[in-house]
């Protein structure tokens, strides 16, 4: 969250950027600032193992922009978005009464941002100690699949193996997956039933994964 705020600190400047923690309570007036910035949910997406075993989250958070000055606001702050890690969930995505109910006053859009919880498993004789969890900051790949003639495969399933979460492609062969921070990843792709290991650098996006 620090990351996110800094980022949409800079993009917003020199517009204030409020984090809204709940501490204001129901009566008393809400600090000045042209953006707020809250989170909404904590939604488990899967498990998966990299160094140790993972718990695969997804923290949606919504950023509303008050005042005259909102629409340009928002155009900077989506803007940074395009050009970062995290995802702004689109209209299609959005679940019924999602947006009315995350977006108080003004305008705003509500961004997802993936986050890996690294669990430390005992290696020895069970002990009564409470376990310690460390967070780790996921991401999302965008990819596209072809095949020999560079055309894009749709309705094809792809996971990373860092993550427990399928996805299937476009009808143009894009997709967006969770995976680690890892650079170089590890794919299972089916396409029309059958499935095959690929592995790919992510060094630079969106990762080209090709089915021959």
């Amino acid at each position: 969250m620090t990351e996110l705020l800094g980022l949409l600190s800079d993009a917003a400047a020199p517009e204030r950027v409020r984090f809204d923690d709940g501490s204001v309570q129901e009566g008393q007036p809400e600090p000045d600032a042209p953006i707020t910035v809250y989170a909404v949910g904590l939604d488990r997406v899967g498990r998966s193992r990299r160094a140790g075993p993972v718990l695969d989250l997804e923290l949606r958070v919504a950023v509303e922009c008050h005042g005259p000055k909102q629409l340009d606001n928002m155009e900077k702050l989506l803007l940074a978005m395009e050009r970062s890690q995290y995802t702004v969930i689109t209209k299609d995505e959005l679940q019924p009464g999602e947006y009315e109910s995350a977006i108080r006053h003004g305008l705003g859009f509500l961004i997802r941002v993936p986050v890996a919880l690294a669990l430390e498993e005992p290696t020895g004789p069970q002990v009564l100690e409470p376990l310690i969890a460390h967070m780790d900051v996921a991401r999302r790949i965008q990819g596209r699949l072809v095949d020999a003639h560079n055309k894009g495969i749709p309705d094809a399933f792809i996971r990373a193996h860092s993550s427990a979460t399928s996805v299937m492609s476009d009808a143009t062969g894009h997709f967006e997956v969770l995976a680690s921070a890892d650079e170089l990843q590890h794919f299972a792709v089916a396409v029309h039933g059958k499935e095959r290991e690929v592995s790919a650098s992510t060094s630079s996006l969106p990762v080209i994964i090709r089915w021959e």
